[in-house]
């Protein structure tokens, strides 16, 4: 239990803003675990998403504030860890030069003129779904789980399966205490929280298109990249939230159409 506990405080350290793991060793073994917290942690930040919203709207606070403040919520409790990768893959991405050149810029701790542009598109997509959620008074706290635990799933299995662009880095870093059972643990682990979405979403089809869309992602970062690496899995997790949003967006506009 100690250990776990431990795990536990690695993980919302790295994970999140809670300075809870200053004094616990970082070892191989505990680093590649905290990889099975990740998805819990979609689901506090879910659960804490969907009591901030239902808070906000019994206040006389319009829904476009609403809005824009539940959006910036996740943002802030994860320190915006995950938007900086979605940027560096932007701006490879966009520079439209070799691998090799590519995975140098991912390491460049400057920002280019894509990434923020590329920061702009994301940020106005998700915020239009979440508004025309919130308007249309359809989000349910399942939704709200579904949209930050699914792309945490994908992105823990990626981060753990698959291979490393390089021989540095982050992904390389928190393989290097992964399992084949620890592997096996987390595919058990990932779809008893997936049964658990199949039973209490309305709309089951949601888990099919982000299985479709975690599919052409691997396609496109390993043709671009090589591998998976450190920025990926935060793009991975950025990416997937706003997919997500978007999917259940149009999903109800169709349902209602």
């Amino acid at each position: 239990m100690k250990e776990w506990i431990a795990i536990l405080r690695i993980s919302l350290q790295f994970f999140t803003i809670l300075p809870l793991a200053k004094t616990v060793q970082w070892t191989e073994k505990r680093t590649a675990r905290s990889l099975f917290v990740l998805p819990w942690i979609g689901m506090l930040l879910g659960l804490m998403f969907y009591n901030f919203l239902q808070l906000l709207q019994s206040s006389p606070i319009t829904t476009i504030v609403d809005s824009i403040l539940v959006l910036l919520l996740p943002l802030i409790l994860t320190g915006g860890l995950h938007l900086d990768g979605w940027m560096d893959v932007s701006d490879a991405y966009f520079s439209h030069q070799s691998k090799e050149k590519k995975l140098q810029i991912l390491s460049d701790p400057h920002v280019g003129s894509f990434a923020i542009l590329s920061l702009m598109v994301l940020l106005l997509l998700r915020f239009s779904a979440i508004y025309e959620l919130v308007s249309l008074s359809s989000l349910s706290i399942w939704a709200c789980l579904i949209v930050f635990t699914l792309p945490r799933i994908g992105a823990a299995f990626l981060l753990m399966r698959d291979k490393p662009a390089k021989d540095t880095g982050l992904a390389a870093y928190f393989q290097q205490g992964v399992t084949k059972r620890s592997i096996y643990g987390f595919i058990i682990m990932s779809l008893f929280l997936v049964a658990i979405f199949v039973i209490f979403m309305d709309n089951k089809f949601i888990i099919l298109f982000f299985a479709g869309f975690l599919w052409l992602w691997i396609r496109f970062y390993r043709s671009q990249f090589g591998g998976v690496t450190g920025d990926v899995i935060g793009a991975t997790i950025e990416g997937g939230e706003t997919f997500l949003w978007i999917i259940l967006w149009l999903s109800h506009v169709f349902v209602t159409a």
